[in-house]
């Protein structure tokens, strides 16, 4: 038996978006998995999206030709690759199924609940799975109503792989981190922050800041993935999504509910502890872990911050490294597909 893991060049460079796909991929190369390259999309409009499923047929065929029965194939879901066009790869996929290949989906996103206007999307691919690895349970549920029939095990939480790490000490930090995509869409109640809390201790790390409306003293620049942990100032790193201070709110805000932000991963990567909006699927790990607060509102946040004492914040950032130093090895990845490897003779079975 072959394994096989999916794999795309990566398009991103100075933000997070492909560092998980990334480091899951060297968790497989280094436990056998064999890499297999297909083509991403571009993002390059109306002729890219055309050449693309040209390519895609050709990838995906290819790929049939060079499993065999019993081989196993993880797929990073979604692939990096225009939707509708990534569709072009299923006959291809049902036809490998009936020779007995299965196929492992560790998704990472959904995109029908980021707003995405094709709903099927989701639903097709999820429908081919084998066995499906989830963020947490409010994400498998998502995937049983979905219609998925194949396993599911849930990751937790996903890993943040470093290199080396030279942290900033837990008494040298201030304030507020908030790291990732700072565009009003994305991070809208950033700006209103700034007019609501003008004294608030923020720093802010990441593209698409708005320097006109936002606050400039807060900015503190771009740093790749793998640089990030040992630049990032605060005491606390936020999670949090929309346009509003006093809640989570449009489709970013909804998707908290259910995904596993990836910055989460980021900050206890760093060894800082978090705080969290109360009704997003991970404030139950965080609070369980003791690695950080969960809170309403941005109000509650910045005075949580205030507030915290010294003796119990070197305890909740103690904990906070401890969690990062797994996820800095790969823990998580590792035990998930442990769990996958004890399910692959019932796989194999479904002939």
């Amino acid at each position: 038996m072959t394994k096989y893991v999916i794999c795309e060049r990566s398009l991103h460079h100075a933000h997070a978006g492909s560092k998980a796909r990334d480091d899951i991929r060297q968790l497989l190369e280094q436990d056998a998995w064999k890499p297999f390259e297909v083509h991403p999309g571009e993002n390059k409009g109306y002729v890219d999206k055309l050449l693309c499923v040209g390519y895609t047929i050709a990838d995906w065929k290819r790929l049939e030709r060079a499993v065999k029965p019993a081989d196993v194939v993880l797929i990073q879901f979604p692939l990096i690759m225009y939707n509708k066009v990534s569709l072009y790869a299923l006959p291809s996929v049902r036809r490998m199924k009936e020779r007995g290949v299965r196929f492992i989906m560790l998704v990472h996103d959904l995109e029908s609940l980021r707003g995405y206007s094709f709903t099927d999307f989701d639903k097709q691919w999820v429908a081919e799975a084998d066995a499906l690895i989830s963020h947490n349970p409010r994400m498998s549920e998502v995937l049983r109503d979905y219609g998925a029939k194949a396993p599911i095990k849930e990751i937790g939480i996903f890993d943040y792989l470093l290199p080396a790490v030279t942290l900033v000490p837990p008494e040298q930090r201030h304030g507020i981190d908030i790291a990732g995509n700072l565009s009003h869409d994305k991070a809208g109640y950033l700006y209103r922050l700034a007019e609501q809390f003008p004294d608030a201790d923020v720093n802010l790390y990441g593209p698409k800041f708005d320097s006109e409306h936002g606050p400039s003293e807060w900015y503190r620049g771009i740093c790749t993935p793998d640089e990030l942990p040992n630049k990032l100032q605060g005491r606390f790193g936020l999670i949090w999504d929309g346009d509003s201070t006093e809640t989570c709110t449009g489709f970013y805000g909804k998707y908290l509910t259910v995904n596993n932000p990836h910055k989460l991963s980021l900050y206890l990567a760093s060894g800082k502890p978090v705080i969290i909006w109360k009704e997003a699927a991970l404030a139950p790990f965080v609070t369980e872990h003791g690695v950080g607060i969960a809170v309403n509102t941005i109000r509650e946040a910045i005075q949580a911050e205030h507030d915290i004492d010294e003796k119990e914040y070197f305890t909740m950032a103690r904990r906070a490294d401890d969690l990062g130093t797994q996820l800095r090895e790969g823990h998580y990845t590792k035990k998930i597909m442990e769990e996958m490897q004890s399910i692959m003779p019932e796989l194999q079975e479904r002939q």
